[in-house]
């Protein structure tokens, strides 16, 4: 026996109907007494923890001390958190003081890690070209890991308008939106767990001062520049984003410390 149909819906609000059914974000993972567990916060915390372990054992491989690795857990943790909410509040002249967890940026606290990072090997006595070498997986992974926050957060890095079967509505995010878009956190994360991949198999033949950090900068500013074509930002000079510049300035300083490291071999000290 054969049910009779309902009136059929038109295919565009089908296929809206279930991309936004199947977007659901978690915002919130649940609360412990009077904490909140944030996804996003969660994805940060294991964007430093689990980078932190591979170097550790990377160095334990080089016969070196892993306890470096969690210097630089720290180091970068902190030195991320102040760049991002300085870099934040002096692009938006607001906030709500230094310690706020609302209003981060991601340029402000990667430029904070590096610069702490860099304090660390000087304190430590280490090359810093080295130092680079030895961080450069690490942060593509960690960067890859915090995409997946960026995600369950719907936090507004989402992309532009699509039609593309695979896009996605935040209504429940954090910057919430009903629209159809490229969930650009996605491709962000897949592309730069790919490029840890990559740097981590590369670590034994890139040996030269800055040459694996140079990779890291060529292959994550390309995917950043292509990215930034269905992302929402606007654009400042020549078309371009702010984003997309400074990507394109990352890719040419990574074939530049690519080409100086060829042929060079370093030792970790």
């Amino acid at each position: 026996m054969i049910a009779a149909r309902g009136p059929s819906k038109p295919r565009d609000a089908g296929r809206q109907s279930a991309a936004r059914s199947g977007s659901r974000v978690l915002p919130e993972l649940g609360h412990i007494g009077p904490f909140t567990l944030y996804s996003f916060g969660l994805m940060a915390a294991l964007g430093l923890i689990i980078p932190a372990w591979f170097l550790a054992k990377d160095l334990s491989q080089r016969g070196l001390d892993p306890a470096f690795a969690y210097e630089i857990l720290l180091a970068a943790g902190i030195g991320g958190f102040v760049g991002a909410r300085l870099y934040y509040v002096a692009e938006n002249g607001t906030g709500d003081g230094l310690f706020s967890t609302s209003g981060l940026t991601w340029y402000g606290g990667l430029i904070g890690g590096i610069v702490a990072v860099s304090l660390l090997g000087r304190l430590r006595r280490k090359p810093l070209g080295i130092v680079a070498n030895l961080v450069a997986p690490g942060v593509a992974l960690g960067q890859g890991i915090g995409r997946i926050g960026c995600q369950l957060a719907g936090d507004g890095d989402y992309g532009s308008k699509t039609s593309l079967p695979w896009g996605m509505s935040y209504p429940d995010g954090t910057v919430p939106t009903t629209e159809i878009v490229h969930p650009t956190p996605i491709y962000e994360s897949a592309t730069l767990l790919v490029i840890f991949y990559v740097l981590w198999r590369l670590r034994g033949r890139l040996t030269g001062p800055w040459q694996l950090a140079g990779a890291y900068l060529a292959m994550a500013g390309t995917m950043r520049f292509l990215v930034e074509f269905v992302r929402r930002n606007p654009t400042e000079v020549a078309g371009l984003t702010t984003a997309q510049i400074i990507s394109a300035v990352g890719v040419a300083v990574g074939a530049v410390l690519l080409a100086r490291g060829r042929g060079a071999r370093a030792a970790v000290a």
